[in-house]
Parts: C-alpha cells; sequence; structure tokens
C-alpha cells in the first residue's frame, strides 16, 4: 500500500473516532488536573513541616508528618493511579485503531497522538506562546 493510501486509510479510521480521541483527552486533563491539585496539597505540607523545624518545634512537625504529610503523599498515589489509568485507556485505544488498519501499535501511535490535546508537550505550547508578536 502506498504512503498515500496508509495515510488515507489511518486519517479515516481515526476521523470516525473524533469523540473516544476527545473523551480520553479530557479523562487525561481531569486527572492531570488532580495529580497538580494533590501535588499542590502535599507542598502545602512539607513547607509547614519546615516551618516546624526551623522554629524547632520537633513534636509538632513530627505529627505533622505523621498525619498531614503522610495522608497527602496517599493522596498523590491514588491520583497518580488515575492518570495511569488514563493512560492505559488511550493505549488500548491506539491499540484498537491498530487492528482496525491492520498495522502495529507503533504504525498508529503517532497518527493518534497528533489529534489528542493531552499529547502536546507543555514545552512545546510555551514556545509558540513565546514567539507570538
Amino acid at each position: 500500500m502506498s504512503e498515500t493510501n496508509w495515510q488515507l486509510k489511518i486519517d479515516a479510521v481515526i476521523d470516525g473516532k473524533t469523540a473516544d480521541i476527545e473523551r480520553i483527552d479530557n479523562t487525561i486533563f481531569m486527572e492531570m488536573a488532580g495529580v497538580s491539585m494533590a501535588l499542590d496539597q502535599l507542598r502545602k505540607s512539607l513547607d509547614k513541616l519546615k516551618m516546624h523545624l526551623n522554629e524547632r518545634e520537633f513534636e509538632k512537625a513530627s505529627q505533622l508528618g505523621y498525619q498531614d504529610v503522610a495522608q497527602e503523599f496517599v493522596f498523590v498515589q491514588r491520583t497518580l493511579a488515575g492518570l495511569q489509568t488514563a493512560v492505559h485507556q488511550k493505549e488500548a485505544f491506539i491499540s484498537t485503531i491498530a487492528q482496525e488498519i491492520n498495522g502495529s501499535y507503533e504504525d498508529a501511535a503517532p497518527y493518534v497522538e497528533s489529534r489528542m490535546t493531552s499529547a502536546v508537550k507543555k514545552s512545546a505550547v510555551l514556545s509558540i506562546e513565546n514567539d507570538k508578536p
């Protein structure tokens, strides 16, 4: 199959899955937001811990470490599990596309990811914004 026909076949299959791509993108973004919020909460707890240590309030630091810091760390782990699940959904979707085009995962992945907003690296977005007049 020529490169043009291959591209047309992949585009046709992916075009029919736009809603699925948007759903996966939204899921990934929601999970990323959860991880960011959890990291912010963990940072706040660690900042409080550092403050207690600097003030030599060791009992308060110890208590905070066993309560707030531990709870926030578990929260980060749980949100990361949600993100991992979303990534597995994306990979399963790419595998489905690969089957439909009779290709490999590696054949389908770049085409699917090129349609996903969540696949755009933040550094690429920042460089585009910095290039604006």
